[in-house]
């Protein structure tokens, strides 16, 4: 129930574990969103303002993933919930890239809420 970058630490590896299946996807980081979409057939998989982004970082233990955690019910009485979406880059350099241009929409939407 808490979203900060701390919990990525255990987060990343309780994702991995469950074996989810692997999809190849397209990272499109936006002014405002960010947007997931298959790759295969560019089909929308998800779209996060970076309002509803409450952290995101890389991996202590690999260079090529890196994770973000979302407000996954922002208007429960009880506070929000959280999901953690993790994915792994192409290269070190890209999700350096990545991570970084999303912590920089932190920044940038200051200006659009």
């Amino acid at each position: 129930q808490y979203g900060g970058k701390e919990v990525l630490e255990q987060a990343i590896p309780a994702v991995l574990e469950g074996h989810l299946a692997v999809q190849e996807v397209l990272f499109d980081v936006k002014e405002a969103e960010v947007l997931v979409q298959e790759k295969a057939s560019s089909k929308l998989l998800c779209r996060h303002p970076y309002p509803t982004i409450s952290c995101v970082g890389r991996c202590t233990w690999s260079s090529r993933i890196f994770a973000f955690c979302v407000a996954s019910s922002p208007e429960s009485p009880d506070g929000s919930t959280f999901d953690c979406l993790v994915f792994a880059s192409s290269s070190e350099q890209e999700c350096e890239e990545i991570v970084g241009r999303i912590a920089a929409g932190f920044k940038h939407t200051e200006w659009f809420v």
